[in-house]
């Protein structure tokens, strides 16, 4: 009886570490502030003439944004300069699947773009 329980134990515990490590890394939305300006981006919908306005989060230098997302989609997003909070520096599309994805804002000196991480 006592090898049985220390198997089934084991058991259990090799279902618990290795069936949720896959589970935790599915679905992870991350937006990094690669920039030196404080960036807010803010989710759109509706018609380009007319958009709506959704939630926006405001990124520091640096900083990363990490969002749980169960499904796959897609997602316009508008960049805004927090010391011009009116005048758009780009707008965007977010496409992810349904496994962890990475975004970056990113300036080149002349245009703020907001792109995939390239996996290395």
């Amino acid at each position: 009886m006592f090898r049985t329980s220390r198997f089934a134990l084991a058991l259990a515990l090799a279902v618990v570490l290795f069936g949720t490590a896959n589970a935790a890394q599915a679905g992870w939305i991350t937006v990094t502030n690669d920039t030196k300006q404080v960036i807010v981006i803010q989710e759109t919908s509706g018609p380009l003439n007319r958009p709506v306005k959704g939630k926006c989060v405001k990124l520091q230098p640096g900083e990363t944004y990490r969002e749980y997302s169960l499904l796959g989609g897609t997602r316009n997003v508008v960049l805004f300069d927090s010391a011009a909070p009116n005048t758009p520096l780009a707008t965007e599309k977010m496409t992810w699947d349904k496994t962890d994805a990475a975004f970056s804002v990113k300036t080149d000196g002349k245009k703020v773009s907001l792109g995939p991480v390239e996996k290395k």
